[in-house]
């Protein structure tokens, strides 16, 4: 009898601790309800006072390299000319 109360409050504080970050991060899907109903009642409780979340959103990579490269071959590109020799252009 005992091993089956610590196994429920085991569950039940593993659901609770899921379903609170599912719903602050925003995710959600049938491993929010799964962890919602293994986690009843206290779960009631994260329903009401856990705000939901703006899902997770990765940064765009940051390429400041290839643009600070890019500005560079086109700065050289006009001071050289279009044949790559200097001067005018002209031969």
């Amino acid at each position: 009898m005992f091993l089956e109360s610590l196994a429920a409050a085991v569950v039940s504080v593993v659901s609770n601790v899921t379903y609170y970050q599912r719903r602050r991060t925003g995710r959600g899907g049938v491993g929010r309800i799964v962890a919602f109903w293994c986690g009843v009642p206290f779960t009631w409780l994260t329903l009401f006072l856990v705000p939901v979340g703006a899902p997770e959103v990765e940064p765009p990579p940051d390429d400041e390299d290839a643009l600070l490269d890019e500005i560079r071959r086109v700065r050289r590109a006009e001071l050289h000319g279009p044949s790559g020799a200097g001067g005018d252009g002209a031969t």
